[in-house]
């Protein structure tokens, strides 16, 4: 009876482990896949941005496999995301093709955040603790010194995390996400085109308007100062790009009349 017990809790024994050891197998193949998908990503974006895929070009999976050195999962996975930042546009039984990257797309990019970073700076100004305001003046300090060292990562990295713990402050994670979907388009501009004279010293003072509305709980005021901020950040990238401005929607008509 003992060695039936013994036998039985070796079988046991064994079948745990093995579990332990597929599962560990299959998160390191999820991670992969996960990093994979995201590197390709990356490199197409980056492509896109610098001319190498042109507009309205075919991005065919095979070809993409062959060129980057991966399978057709990540090339596809990539390029949903891609989609989603609207930088490729996929048609049923056409494949995907790259969009044009204009001034009435970043334009447009720019309007919503803009909208959506006045809301989540209005409602820090109700109710952010004094916790969260402090986290914001440590990431705006962060920020500051990459920029006095030009470390564009950090730069990008700090920036990023102050619009998004402004984001979280508010806890609507559905706006969160729709301004945060763009991140990696905007941010790979940036890294192409970086900013106009004085943009930089410029981006700390509205940093720190913010702040200071934020922190004096003054709601009109937090929302004046991100909407302009987005706004300002706009004209900016757009002029470092030498992009075409495209007119704002609806003036067309007004300035016919």
């Amino acid at each position: 009876m003992v060695d039936k017990r013994r036998s039985r809790q070796r079988g046991c024994d064994f079948a745990d482990a093995w579990r332990r050891r597929l599962s560990s197998v299959l998160l390191d193949a999820f991670a992969h896949s996960d990093t994979s998908y995201r590197r390709v990503a990356d490199t197409i974006r980056d492509r896109i941005i610098a001319g190498t895929y042109s507009p309205s070009m075919r991005l065919k999976v095979p070809q993409l496999c062959l060129d980057l050195g991966v399978s057709s999962n990540p090339v596809r996975e990539a390029l949903q995301q891609l989609q989603g930042e609207g930088l490729v546009v996929i048609a049923p039984n056409k494949g995907a093709t790259v969009r044009s990257i204009d001034g009435r797309l970043i334009r447009e990019i720019y309007e919503v955040n803009a909208v959506l970073d006045a809301f989540f700076a209005g409602r820090a100004a109700q109710i952010a603790s004094d916790e969260q305001i402090m986290e914001l003046i440590a990431i705006h300090r962060k920020l500051e010194q990459a920029m006095l060292k030009s470390d564009d990562q950090k730069r990008s990295d700090h920036n990023h995390r102050f619009h998004a713990l402004l984001g979280e402050i508010s806890g609507n994670r559905e706006a969160l996400t729709v301004r945060l979907r763009h991140r990696n388009l905007m941010r790979a501009m940036r890294m192409k085109y970086g900013f106009s004279t004085n943009r930089e010293s410029l981006v700390l003072n509205e940093h720190e308007e913010i702040i200071s509305a934020i922190s004096a709980r003054d709601v009109p005021r937090a929302e004046i100062a991100a909407k302009m901020h987005c706004l300002r950040s706009c004209d900016d990238i757009i002029s470092q790009a030498s992009i075409e401005p495209a007119p704002i929607a609806g003036l067309e008509q007004v300035g016919a009349r």
